[in-house]
């Protein structure tokens, strides 16, 4: 049994969405999850903040009907989704009315995409639309519901199982009865749940890509799909910057050793990437992100002293600022972080030690399971990038990667050098 999600470029165009029904129809699948078709979610915000403005919402909506109705027609399918763009016209009048958009309202005004691209795709599958309001019961934490997820599981297994449906991504209920979204990779984590309470052998990630690459495409033109990779290793590859899946958004799936396989709906024929619960003894891929500021903290004041460092991270949590990458000493604590540095972080932090900001940084991350037993890695790395000015490196926190922090003018240039020497 396998639960397909496909992303918002998959459900961009007429053309696109027969490709989707295509895949679904040829490998029998029967549980689909979707995301908005592509850009909508992005024109619903902006709608809202025009609104909220009191500017001319009005030429949004007729864009989004054209663009809808467009799709519709090209399919030749015989569907009105004018109930919708009544409640949506409605809900933008009433934001502009009283000035105000409220999270709750936020979250109703995204939700359109979902419930439009689902309606639209079921109505081509000849399958049942299943709203996720139905059937993702959340808290009130909007932006980012947190998950019932006994009751959510007893609502997917009575609307869904044994059926052929089209569930709308990134969509639930809050505890308040109102709509709610799911943040960042919401689609991707609705497929998860969905996977884990149906008992799925795969869950599949449709998109544009023909699986995860051992460097970007971009930057190397020799980069190539990675055929598998383990559950840990993708974390490590989405955190430090690289376009995979959100760990986060794909845990059910991962606690119930669910394999997932990331898929190019624009070329089916691809293996695809296979992640699972399985650890390898290779190195995979190296990736970059830029924006990474690295901030010192000394005081030799607090030599043999206990606290220092529970200090530091006191102040870093009570401004929510989350760090990426700690070296310490004795004395001193060098730590990342990948937004500017408020003020008042800094001054809190000379009240009891000396610090230092260095901006304009990137971190360059070398990633495989096993990669402290690969011998000589340290030295070939060290070796390729002996000309280049290393500010800062990490290894031991994970098994499975090298972390270091370079000027960010040279992030692509210390990248391809670190993909030549290993891949």
């Amino acid at each position: 049994m396998l639960v397909a999600k496909f992303g918002g470029t998959s459900m961009g165009t007429a053309d696109s969405i027969r490709k989707v029904a295509a895949v679904v129809k040829e490998r029998g699948i029967e549980t689909v999850v979707v995301s908005a078709t592509s850009g909508t979610t992005d024109q619903l915000i902006k709608m809202g903040e025009i609104a909220l403005a009191a500017g001319d919402w009005a030429q949004g909506i007729d864009a989004l009907v054209q663009k809808h109705d467009e799709i519709i027609e090209e399919l030749g399918l015989d569907l009105s989704l004018e109930e919708y763009y009544e409640d949506l016209r409605k809900l933008l009048a009433g934001i502009e009315m009283i000035g105000e958009l409220s999270a709750s309202a936020r979250d109703r005004l995204m939700s359109f995409g979902e419930r439009m691209s689902s309606e639209i795709l079921a109505e081509l599958l000849d399958y049942e639309q299943v709203n996720g309001f139905d059937v993702m019961f959340c808290d009130d934490s909007y932006g980012e519901g947190e998950v019932d997820f006994e009751r959510t599981g007893e609502a997917v297994r009575e609307r869904c199982e044994g059926k052929k449906v089209v569930i709308t991504g990134f969509v639930g209920r809050s505890s308040a009865g109102n709509y709610i979204t799911l943040g960042r990779g919401g689609s991707d984590y609705t497929g998860a749940i969905v996977a884990a309470v149906l008992g799925a052998e795969e869950l599949q990630i449709w998109t544009d890509v023909d699986g995860v690459m051992n460097c970007d495409p971009r930057l190397v033109k020799e980069a190539k799909v990675l055929e598998e990779m383990s559950f840990g290793e993708a974390s490590e590859l989405a955190y430090f910057g690289a376009k995979v899946i959100h760990p986060k958004t794909i845990q059910p799936a991962i606690e119930q050793n669910i394999a997932v396989r990331i898929l190019n709906t624009f070329n089916p024929a691809a293996v695809g990437t296979l992640i699972k619960d399985k650890e390898g003894d290779s190195l995979k891929s190296v990736t970059y992100k830029k924006g990474i500021t690295i901030v010192n903290i000394c005081s030799s004041k607090l030599l043999n002293a206990r606290g220092f460092i529970a200090r530091i991270f006191e102040v870093f949590a009570r401004n929510e600022i989350s760090v990426d990458v700690v070296a310490t000493s004795e004395v001193s604590v060098s730590l990342t972080i990948d937004v500017d540095v408020p003020a008042a972080v800094v001054n809190e932090l000379e009240e009891f030690s000396t610090v230092k900001v260095i901006e304009d940084l990137a971190i360059v991350c070398l990633v495989g399971d096993g990669i402290r037993e690969s011998r000589g890695v340290l030295g070939k790395l060290f070796t390729a990038l002996d000309d280049h000015n290393i500010k800062m490196v990490s290894l031991g926190a994970s098994k499975r990667n090298i972390t270091f922090l370079v000027e960010a003018e040279e992030a692509q240039e210390v990248t391809k050098k670190v993909f030549n020497t290993f891949f």
